[in-house]
């Protein structure tokens, strides 16, 4: 951590010029999101290997910073309202179970504009996340009563904390008074969302959030 550290401040130093500037804004889109489970064993069997995963669309909106240390690199910070989540299928298909988990996020990111003119950038970001869980939910397709074999999520019993690395690629064109700027991302957690304790709930060993999206965003220049 120390060393990568030491690279990103010498980075930013051999980068310096005196043309840095600042931006706030607002940025909205979609997830889709899934959690990593590894197999386990629970009371009614192999329970991953009885249901297929679920995909489906989530918002994910929040504020931006950004401070350009030069024309190219700089360093940007978002606070999102994001969900996450996963979805389930049955494995003949007569249930879908769709778990919805709303997070307070935090991504910070080494910005780089590697590629364009003096209006449009193409640009990778690459950093870290950290979130809170503030809500959860499920929804049931089908008759509640169906027998069901799934992984429950709640804010009592697991984890609410998330933590991870984040990178994305997009492009941007500078309009003067704002920038307009399309990207996508992923994040990868390293956080396990169900704890791991099997003398109290049968948890697989492995739960991580997979979250790839994307998302427009309109910032606007507050120094130079």
């Amino acid at each position: 951590m120390k060393i990568a550290l030491s690279f990103f401040i010498l980075f930013l130093c051999l980068n310096f010029n005196l043309q840095s500037q600042s931006f706030i804004g607002i940025r909205g889109g979609v997830n889709i999101p899934d959690v990593n489970f590894s197999s386990f064993t629970g009371s009614r069997g192999p329970v991953i290997t009885n249901f297929r995963a679920a995909y489906f669309l989530a918002s994910t909106y929040g504020v931006t910073y950004r401070h350009m240390q030069s024309d190219k690199i700089g360093v940007q910070a978002d606070l999102n309202y994001t969900t996450k989540g996963w979805g389930q299928n049955t494995l003949d298909f007569t249930n879908t179970f769709i778990t919805r988990i709303q997070y307070l996020e935090l991504p910070i990111y080494l910005h780089w504009q590697f590629i364009g003119s003096k209006n449009f950038k193409v640009f990778v970001n690459a950093g870290v996340y950290v979130g809170w869980a503030l809500s959860a939910n499920q929804t049931i397709a089908n008759d509640i009563d169906l027998i069901q074999n799934q992984i429950d999520y709640s804010l009592e019993d697991d984890n609410r904390g998330d933590f991870g690395i984040a990178a994305g690629v997009g492009v941007s064109y500078d309009f003067s008074i704002f920038i307009l700027q399309l990207d996508g991302s992923f994040k990868s957690g390293f956080a396990n969302i169900l704890p791991v304790n099997h003398f109290t709930k049968e948890n697989p060993n492995i739960s991580t959030n997979q979250v790839p999206s994307a998302q427009i965003s309109l910032l606007f220049p507050i120094s130079k």
